[in-house]
């Protein structure tokens, strides 16, 4: 009996050709699902293995390639310890997380956080100036990322001045526990720099999280 009339015959014979064709279907496909699995692999991604204070420089010590599933892999991470290596954390790296751009100080941290200062200074290049605070008791209460007013006393009057707003904290104390860094359009951050040099500063908290909330 040939193959075709075995099909078409109900039967004991055409049963056990069918299961043959079913354990032969069900064997390739385990067998591509394996193979498969076997050269896919997960995008490596560069790791922050300990923790890594804000202001502090990375090193080749601090960081590991790990397998990232793909769908968790932020655009912005990145996959070369050799990129990470040197950049200066702009907060606290956590022991787990994934490197990425936004959170070392750079171009891609200001992209990310001065959209305040961007709306007000129009195409105007940004620029990121460090303050030492005549208060540096505050410092710790700031973050990156928080809106501020740079402010000072007018040499005549003694009175309050500002003297820059809407600038943007990029790094609060790191090494240098007395100072931040502050992002602002290029005039204004060459006018606060001059002013440094002979009154003393203090910021005031401007942004979303100056905002009270009533209970």
């Amino acid at each position: 009996m040939d193959l075709k009339t075995t099909l078409k015959t109900p039967g004991w014979h055409r049963t056990l050709l069918l299961r043959r064709f079913l354990a032969v279907f069900l064997f390739a496909l385990a067998t591509s699902l394996m193979v498969r699995s076997l050269i896919a692999t997960d995008p490596l991604a560069v790791v922050i293995r300990s923790d890594v204070p804000a202001g502090q420089t990375v090193e080749a010590s601090d960081v590991e390639l790990r397998e990232i599933p793909d769908e968790l892999l932020p655009s912005t991470a990145f996959t070369s310890i050799d990129d990470v290596v040197g950049l200066v954390a702009a907060s606290t790296l956590s022991a787990g997380e994934i490197a990425t751009a936004p959170r070392f100080i750079g171009n891609e941290l200001i992209n990310s956080l001065v959209t305040n200062v961007t709306e007000n200074s129009g195409i105007e290049e940004i620029n990121m100036v460090p303050l030492k605070l005549a208060d540096p008791s505050v410092i710790p209460l700031l973050q990156h990322g928080d809106t501020i007013s740079v402010v000072s006393h007018e040499p005549d009057t003694g009175l309050s001045e500002t003297i820059a707003a809407g600038g943007t904290v990029i790094l609060a104390g790191g090494t240098d526990p007395s100072s931040i860094l502050v992002a602002l359009p290029r005039s204004i951050a060459e006018q606060v720099a001059a002013r440094s040099l002979s009154s003393p500063l203090a910021v005031v908290l401007t942004g979303d999280r100056a905002v009270g909330h009533p209970s």
